[in-house]
C-alpha cells in the first residue's frame, strides 16, 4: 500500500529552517556546543555540524535528503555542514517570498492550469536556473572579480609553503569544530602531521594517501589528557606481539596472509588416510613442514613475521626458537598499507618453494612494543616514498566521545587541506558563438525533459519584490517584426512555448557584450543577429547607480507562432584588469617544484593554496560583485534570482556577527565594501585567520545543486508494505 504526499516550497523551507536552527548557535569561533539526547539515554555533545545533523532522527524524506547532501559534501571537502544548511534555509525562505508574490518574475497565471501546477512550473524554472548558475555566472565572477582579492599559502619562493599561513588556516578550521582550549593545540598538531607526511613536496598526492588511509594512520587513546596526543614516525599496529624477540637495528620483515601450519586439505596435494597410524604420520609431516618453513625464514635473516590470520602454537614455538617476532590478526588494510610502503608481496608458504631465496622480504627501521594508555601496540618504522613519509597520530582524550570528535575534526582538516592544494578548473567562454550554441543545446535538453501542454502567458511588471531587490520596469509590445531589436528581446529568456528557458549570461575578456538572438521556427533557425552592449565593471559603478536606464521589453508571439520557441542568449563580455595574485604579506610565484598542485590557467581556475580572511569576507565579496552583475543583467528572472542568492550569502556574516557587539555586521560590511571601492589590496590585512577559497566555492556549488534537486521533487510516495513477489507454478494445471 502506497501513499503520495505533495511537496511544496513552504514545507522545504520549514524543514531547512528547523535543521539550520539546530546548528546555527554553534557557527563560528564564538559558537557553542550542541547537546543531543536520545531515548536510549545516549548523549552527544559536539560542535561538528555534520555529526549533529546525522545524529538527528527525522522522519521526513526531504529532510533526510538535505542531510545526505551535507554528508556527501563533507566527505569530499571536510567542512561546511553548518554553513551549508544555513545558506540552503535562507535561499528556500527567500524563494518562497518571491514565488508567493503576484509579481513573481516567472510565468504567472496560466489558463487551464491548477494553482499547484502553476507553482510547480515556476519552481522548475528556478531549478533550471540553479543548474546553470555556478558554471555560467559564479565561475565568471570568480575569474574576473574575486581572484584579485585572493591570498596564498605559498611563500615568496615557489618551492615553499608558508607554515604560519597554513597554521592560520587550520586554526580557523578547528575554531568551528572543537572547544576553545583545544583549538590551538590541534591546529599545530595537524600542521606538524601535514609537514611530516608530505615533507612540503608532492602535497596533493601525499594528502590523497592520508585521506584514503586515515583509519590506519591514527588511533584514539582514552583516559589521557588531550595534551598527550602526539605524532610518531612509522606505523602503529593495533595488535601486540604474539611472539617478541628483541633485536637492534634494521630488521627484515615477511608478510603472510595464510596459516603456516596449514591443514592437509589446504595444501595442493591429495592425501588418503585409512588408519590411525597414517593420521599420526600426517601430523608429524605437517609439524616437520612448519619447522622447515620457519627455519627457511631464519636462513633468510627474517626477524619479523606479520600475519593477517592467527597462527598455530607450533608456529609460535618455532618462531621463538629461531628469534623471529610474530604479530598476527592484522587487518587487511594494515597489511595492504605495509606492503605498499615496503614494496613487497605476501609470502605464500603453501605454494612458494623453500629452496630459493625469499624475494618477498622487506626491511623496516625498527619493530618495538608501544604502550598507549592501558593497551600495548606494535610500533614499526617504514621507509617512505617521494610523496609520503609514514607517520602516525595518537589522539588522546578523557573519554571516547572526545577522542572521536577530535579524530573526525583531524580527518576533516586533512580533507580541507587536500582540497585547498588542488587546482579548481572553472568554466570560461572563449568563443561567444560556440558558448551560445552549447547553452542553447543545454536548454533544448531541458525542454525535452519537461513538456508543458499549455502555452504560458508573459510575465507582468516586477515592482519591488523585496526591500533588497532592484525594481525593473518592463514594457511590452503586441507584435514584433524581424529583424528583432536587442531591447525587445531582453526579457525573452523567461518566455518559452513549451518549457522555461532562463538566460545565464557568460563573460569573456576583450570583447563587448554580444547578444545572440535565435528566432527558431520548428527545428530551423530563421534569424541570427548580434548586437553590442557595454558592460560596466562593478568597481567603476557609482554608489547611486541602482538600475539600468534601458527599458526591458518582452515579446508576444502571434497565434501562428504558438508552436515555435524563441531563445535569447545574452553573453556579457567584460574587459579584464591586469590582476596579480597577492600573497599573505608577500608576493607569490608559482614554479617548478609544486607543478602538480598549482598548474592551471590563471584566468580559468582557482589556484592551489588560494585563501581569504574568515568571518564572512568571501560571502560579502561575492555579494558585492553578484549584486553588481544583477543590476546590469537584462533578464528579469536572472536578475531577481541573482539578487536573491546575493542576499542569501549575507546570512553567514550576519550569523557570525550575532555574538559580537551591536552593529558589528554593518561595520564589517562597510569596511569590506569601502576597501573594494578604494582599491585596497590586499583586503583587511588585520584579519589573521584564513579559509580556503576552493572549499568555499565547492560549498556554494553544492548548496545550489542541492536546492535544484529539492525543487524538482513533486510527490513523495511512501510504501507501507513491501509487495510480495508472485510465485510461478511449475505445473500447467496451477496456472
Amino acid at each position: 500500500m502506497a501513499t503520495a504526499t505533495r511537496v511544496d516550497l513552504r514545507r522545504l523551507a520549514q524543514e531547512a529552517a528547523t535543521l539550520a536552527g539546530v546548528v546555527r548557535g554553534s557557527l563560528g569561533p564564538r559558537g557553542g556546543q550542541v547537546l543531543l539526547t536520545r531515548p536510549t539515554g545516549e548523549v552527544l555533545l559536539s560542535r561538528d555540524g555534520r555529526r549533529v545533523l546525522e545524529a538527528l532522527n527525522t522522519d521526513s524524506p526531504t529532510a533526510r535528503m538535505m542531510i545526505a547532501c551535507i554528508s556527501t559534501h563533507c566527505s569530499l571537502i571536510g567542512d561546511g555542514a553548518k554553513t551549508f544548511i544555513i545558506l540552503l534555509s535562507a535561499f528556500l525562505q527567500g524563494l518562497e517570498k518571491i514565488i508567493e508574490r503576484d509579481s513573481a518574475p516567472f510565468c504567472k497565471r496560466v489558463q487551464g492550469r491548477e494553482k499547484h501546477k502553476e507553482k510547480r512550473y515556476r519552481l522548475n524554472q528556478v531549478s533550471q536556473f540553479l543548474m546553470m548558475f555556478h558554471t555560467h555566472i559564479l565561475d565568471r565572477i570568480l575569474i574576473q572579480d574575486l581572484e584579485k582579492h585572493f591570498l596564498s599559502v605559498f611563500s615568496t619562493y615557489d618551492t615553499d609553503i608558508n607554515r604560519s599561513t597554513v597554521e592560520l588556516v587550520l586554526e580557523a578550521y578547528f575554531c568551528g569544530k572543537v572547544v576553545n582550549d583545544r583549538q590551538k593545540f590541534l591546529s599545530q598538531l595537524s600542521c606538524d602531521f601535514f609537514y611530516k607526511t608530505t615533507a612540503g613536496e608532492n602535497v596533493t598526492e601525499g594528502l590523497h594517501l592520508v585521506d584514503e588511509c586515515f583509519a590506519e594512520l591514527h588511533t584514539a587513546v582514552t583516559g589521557l589528557p588531550v595534551s598527550s596526543s602526539r605524532i610518531l614516525e612509522g606505523l602503529v599496529l593495533q595488535r601486540d606481539f604474539a611472539v617478541h624477540c628483541p633485536s637492534e637495528g634494521e630488521k627484515r620483515v615477511l608478510v603472510v596472509t595464510e596459516p603456516i601450519h596449514a591443514a592437509l586439505s589446504d595444501l595442493d596435494t591429495e592425501v588418503v588416510i585409512t588408519s590411525e597410524c597414517q593420521y599420526q604420520a600426517s601430523e608429524l609431516w605437517r609439524t616437520k613442514r612448519t619447522e622447515d618453513i620457519v627455519r627457511h625464514m631464519q636462513q633468510n635473516c627474517i626477524k619479523v613475521l606479520l600475519s593477517s590470520v592467527k597462527q598455530d602454537e607450533v608456529v609460535h614455538y618455532w618462531a621463538e626458537s629461531c628469534g623471529i617476532s610474530v604479530v598476527e590478526c592484522l587487518s587487511l588494510e594494515e597489511i595492504s598499507l605495509i606492503c605498499r610502503f615496503i614494496r613487497i608481496s605476501p609470502f605464500r608458504p603453501s605454494r612458494d618453494s623453500l629452496r630459493t631465496v625469499l624475494t618477498e622480504a622487506g626491511v623496516v627501521k625498527f619493530c618495538q612494543p608501544l604502550q598507549l594508555g592501558t593497551k600495548r601496540y606494535v610500533h614499526i618504522g617504514l621507509t617512505g616514498t617521494h610523496a609520503f613519509q609514514p607517520h602516525y597520530v595518537v589522539l588522546c582524550g578523557p573519554v571516547h566521545g572526545v577522542t572521536q570528535q577530535h579524530a573526525c575534526a583531524f580527518h576533516g582538516a586533512l580533507k580541507m587541506l587536500r582540497q585547498m592544494f588542488a587546482v579548481v578548473n572553472l568554466t570560461e567562454c572563449h568563443e561567444p558563438k560556440s558558448e551560445s550554441q552549447n547553452l542553447l543545446n543545454h536548454q533544448q535538453g531541458l525542454v525535452e525533459q519537461q513538456q508543458c501542454k499549455e502555452e504560458p502567458n508573459d510575465c507582468d511588471n516586477v515592482q519591488a519584490l523585496d526591500n533588497q531587490l532592484i525594481p525593473f520596469g518592463v514594457e511590452t509590445e503586441k507584435q514584433v517584426s524581424t529583424p528583432v531589436r536587442a531591447n525587445e528581446l531582453a526579457g525573452l529568456c523567461t518566455h518559452l512555448c513549451k518549457s522555461s528557458c532562463i538566460t545565464t549570461p557568460c563573460t569573456d575578456s576583450g570583447h563587448n557584450t554580444v547578444c545572440s538572438v535565435l528566432n527558431e521556427s520548428g527545428n530551423s533557425i530563421v534569424d541570427l543577429e548580434k548586437l553590442s552592449l557595454k558592460y560596466k565593471h562593478p568597481d567603476k559603478m557609482g554608489d547611486a547607480e541602482t538600475v539600468l536606464s534601458e527599458s526591458i521589453q518582452h515579446v508576444h508571439p502571434t497565434v501562428q507562432e504558438s508552436t515555435s520557441c524563441r531563445h535569447a542568449l545574452v553573453q556579457l563580455q567584460a574587459n579584464k584588469d591586469g590582476y596579480t595574485d597577492p600573497g599573505y604579506g608577500t608576493s607569490v610565484k608559482y614554479g617548478r617544484s609544486n607543478k602538480s598542485c598549482v598548474q592551471g590557467n590563471a584566468s580559468s581556475s582557482i589556484k592551489a593554496g588560494a585563501v581569504v580572511p574568515v568571518g564572512g569576507i568571501f560571502e560579502i565579496l561575492l555579494h558585492y560583485y553578484l549584486s553588481s552583475y544583477a543590476k546590469q543583467c537584462q533578464s528579469t528572472s536572472t536578475s531577481v534570482l541573482c539578487f536573491l542568492i546575493a542576499d542569501v550569502l549575507l546570512s553567514i556574516p550576519k550569523t557570525l556577527c550575532m555574538t559580537q557587539k551591536t552593529n558589528s555586521f554593518a561595520r564589517l560590511y562597510l569596511e569590506v565594501t569601502g576597501a573594494l571601492r578604494n582599491g585596497q589590496q590586499p583586503l583587511l590585512t588585520h584579519h589573521k585567520s584564513l579559509e580556503s577559497v576552493s572549499c568555499k566555492y565547492h560549498l556554494l556549488a553544492s548548496v545550489v545543486q542541492c536546492a535544484a534537486r529539492l525543487l524538482n521533487i513533486d510527490l513523495i510516495v511512501g510504501i507501507r508494505k513491501v509487495p510480495q513477489k508472485a510465485v510461478k507454478s511449475d505445473s500447467e494445471d496451477d496456472q
